[in-house]
């Protein structure tokens, strides 16, 4: 490695000069006519007919699940999920403590207990080893998130879920794309839950504003979801087949989570460029990698080697060894950032056991009704966690990344980026 230029946090030139390095333009003129084709036909409301009807069965073709329902948002598609699979009052739902509120908490609202396990530090994503040892004759599903779009071993939860009876309910907010040994995930596990929030390119691989969406292969897990969520859906008792969901009338259990009509016409435009995006977003992150893998101390983040999907949302991740660097992570961060390198951290954005409901417990519901504030439908007393309880997430935390993913990088991007870290590795380290 040859001398660096002098760092900008010194005083000298920032080795990134492109200030808007993503090319890739949404098609705005596309999303106003489709949802201008709505306004006028004055379908923005219901489910179950029309382009709602027509949105879900073109997402069921994607996925190449045998079943797809639209809903308002990615956390309520993961609440309906917990809802299909059976978690109750006084059950536990195994999630990772490097993860997010909305993966659980429509398990926690169901009268579940969050119990939170480590991850994989190769792969940032739940470790199914550690899950296997917190899985008890309590557990009603395993929930894991396919962060970032990379997948997690979906081989090794299915054979956990075989074994131990436990269905896996997937957080696939940032996974729309995501395959699994050829596969996309929405055909290969129980269920999968997407989220449509916020807007192209920066938003969910697939964004319409707000929505969400869930694709089964179980009819079971389907018919639960259609009782539990779609009030008024149109065709709802010719959908609902069997024992005992065939005996509800038209109104189900009466909430209404179906998605909006012009939400999913958003979608449905995106959708017509996503795998282009998800494509772009992985021979991005292959360059960047490739040039970055050799630095000393610095390692890139992949994924499993049965899906190679990442970055399609919320950015890729590096590790740093701070201690043979040198220098704190955050030092080496603040010297990156200076350099005009779209970085941050140190840490991940979320830890989960360190939200004070989970540290010190929570009345739910009030008068000592709660599944993490004392003994609660045969759960043992909530006990909380604490600094220390997860050493490898707790670790990683401390060490973690997120480099800024881009679609259509302008040219000479990603050299400059390159060279920002080859400038700090090299000066920090001297």
């Amino acid at each position: 490695m040859s001398i660096p230029d002098t760092l900008a946090i010194d005083g000298g030139e920032p080795a990134v000069t492109i200030d808007e390095p993503e090319g890739w333009q949404r098609p705005v003129e596309a999303e106003k006519r489709a949802v201008l084709d709505l306004l006028e036909e004055g379908a923005i409301s219901g489910a179950g007919r029309g382009f709602p009807l027509e949105f879900e069965e073109r997402f069921r073709e994607f996925s190449g699940a045998e079943y797809c329902l639209t809903v308002d948002h990615g956390s309520t598609a993961i609440e309906s999920a917990f809802y299909a699979v059976g978690v109750g009052p006084g059950d536990e739902v195994i999630t990772p403590t490097v993860g997010y509120i909305g993966a659980y908490a429509g398990a926690l609202h169901l009268g579940a207990r969050p119990v939170f396990c480590e991850i994989d530090p190769r792969t940032l994503l739940p470790d199914p080893e550690d899950v296997e040892r917190r899985i008890t004759d309590r557990t009603a599903a395993i929930a894991i998130t396919h962060w970032n779009g990379r997948v997690c071993d979906m081989d090794a939860f299915g054979d956990l879920s075989e074994e131990y009876d436990v269905p896996i309910v997937e957080d696939a907010a940032h996974a729309h794309a995501s395959t699994w040994d050829g596969a996309h995930i929405g055909s290969v596990g129980d269920i999968a839950c997407y989220s449509l929030q916020g807007v192209a390119p920066h938003g969910k691989p697939l964004a319409g504003g707000e929505g969400g969406i869930v694709t089964t292969n179980d009819r079971e897990y389907y018919e639960r979801q259609l009782s539990y969520c779609h009030l008024h859906r149109s065709g709802l008792n010719d959908e609902l087949t069997l024992d005992p969901y065939e005996k509800l009338d038209w109104e189900a259990l009466g909430l209404k989570y179906r998605a909006h009509p012009l939400a999913l016409a958003i979608a449905d435009v995106e959708l017509d460029s996503m795998r282009y995006r998800a494509r772009r977003r992985i021979a991005y992150r292959d360059e960047l990698f490739r040039g970055l893998e050799d630095l000393p101390d610095v390692r890139p983040v992949w994924p499993y080697g049965k899906s190679e999907t990442d970055g399609l949302y919320g950015g890729l991740k590096i590790v740093l060894d701070p201690d043979e660097l040198g220098v704190s992570p955050e030092r080496f961060v603040e010297v990156l950032a200076a350099e005009g390198a779209p970085v941050r951290g140190p840490g991940f954005s979320y830890m989960e056991h360190r939200r004070t409901v989970f540290e010190e417990g929570y009345d739910l519901w009030g008068k000592g009704r709660s599944p993490i504030q004392g003994e609660f439908c045969g759960l043992p007393p909530y006990e909380g966690y604490e600094e220390g309880d997860f050493p490898v997430s707790e670790d990683l935390d401390r060490r973690v990344l997120t480099v800024s993913s881009y679609i259509e990088p302008e040219d000479g991007f990603v050299d400059q980026f390159v060279h920002a870290f080859e400038k700090v590795v090299e000066r920090v380290r001297r």
